[in-house]
């Protein structure tokens, strides 16, 4: 993973002359810190805790009505003819099935819902920074895990972060039925 940034990095300085960057400056800014720590983030991370815990307690609540239909069924197998126990082993499979296809949907809905959201953050966090581009007349703005060494004073993470806390500080987590 190194090698490739640092070939990342050795190329665009190879793609980009020196006298490109006589006249400007290149800005850095550590966007995983600000996808981690900007109120939008936050908010978003605090959404997704919220919708996990309602799904882990709807899973549960199912969960807690298999195990008692299990349970009379063990009870009732005595009973029961063995066509008749077969049947109602059957129905409680096909519900057990169920349940964990529900449960996996809604984890892939959370996924999906969450992704989403984050895409939108990066892209609002994008534009903070292009705007900060223009306002500092950074030619180039680069990841900090694309930088080895530079000057203090090209780091823009602490801006961005504010401006951007200003512009946005909450995305909505959508989860979408399918």
């Amino acid at each position: 993973m190194f090698r490739l940034c640092a070939v990342i990095v050795v190329g665009l300085c190879c793609l980009f002359s020196a006298e490109a960057f006589a006249g400007g400056a290149v800005g850095v800014v550590d966007v995983s810190y600000i996808m981690s720590q900007s109120l939008a983030a936050k908010s978003i991370h605090e959404q997704r805790e919220a919708l996990r815990e309602k799904f882990l307690a709807e899973i549960s609540e199912t969960e807690r009505v298999l195990r008692e239909e299990e349970k009379e069924i063990l009870e009732e197998r005595s009973k029961l003819s063995q066509e008749e126990y077969a049947k109602k082993r059957q129905a409680y499979e096909t519900k057990l099935i169920a349940a964990r296809k529900m449960a996996q949907e809604k984890k892939r809905m959370l996924e999906e819902a969450s992704n989403v959201s984050m895409d939108a953050l990066r892209e609002h966090l994008y534009l903070v920074v292009e705007e900060l581009a223009d306002e500092r007349g950074f030619e180039l703005v680069i990841s900090n895990k694309n930088v080895i060494a530079g000057e203090k004073s090209l780091d823009i993470t602490q801006e961005t972060l504010e401006k951007l806390n200003q512009q946005i500080k909450t995305v909505p987590l959508e989860i979408k039925d399918r």
